[in-house]
């Protein structure tokens, strides 16, 4: 029989036999569309219930005015239906895997977990202001001393130019850190 009588055949009951001779004349599409792409958590028998119910849908759609090769037309619904498939699969990957939880009824929780960022804004203006601040703490040495520690002077560089012996200057960047401390943690 042709795939026109097949096809009118299964047009009038879908129970007829004539779907399974239509669909195993077919089958190559989807042995081919199968060994093509890989649909994550399907096994053969899922494929060959996709491509069933996608089969009978295109004996039901088929229109030889619109396109005169049905197997060509089962292969482009049934190539779209594997797509869907896989970019289904390819979502569920990134839905969340627990049930909704509550930010407001956690928010002590995320608080200590979840960097906030505007906090890090915050600390980052309070941390400029205090070091706007912090050479009127300084003595005259530990002004220099810090200075260039700031411009990136190594402290032998800064002896050498405040002409200071390596335990004043050790002493002097002890003394700014504690300072410095201080200030921070008021």
């Amino acid at each position: 029989m042709t795939d026109w009588a097949l096809l009118i055949l299964i047009r009038q009951s879908v129970d007829s036999p004539a779907l399974m001779v239509l669909f195993d004349r077919y089958r190559p599409i989807l042995l081919h569309l199968q060994q093509q792409y890989f649909i994550p958590g399907h096994d053969s028998e899922d494929w060959e219930q996709e491509a069933l119910l996608v089969f009978c849908r295109a004996t039901l759609t088929f229109s030889p005015r619109r396109s005169p090769n049905f197997g060509a037309f089962y292969r482009l619904i049934l190539s779209h239906r594997v797509f869907d498939l896989i970019r289904q699969s390819q979502a569920q990957k990134r839905q969340a895997v627990g049930p909704e939880v509550s930010l407001e009824d956690h928010r002590e929780y995320l608080a200590d977990t979840v960097p906030d960022h505007r906090l890090a804004v915050r600390e980052q203006l309070e941390i400029k202001d205090a070091l706007r601040v912090f050479p009127g703490r300084l003595s005259r040495v530990e002004k220099a001393v810090f200075a260039g520690l700031m411009r990136g002077e190594t402290p032998a560089e800064i002896e050498a130019q405040e002409q200071m012996n390596r335990q004043q200057v050790t002493a002097a960047v002890h003394r700014c850190q504690v300072k410095l401390r201080e200030l921070l943690a008021e």
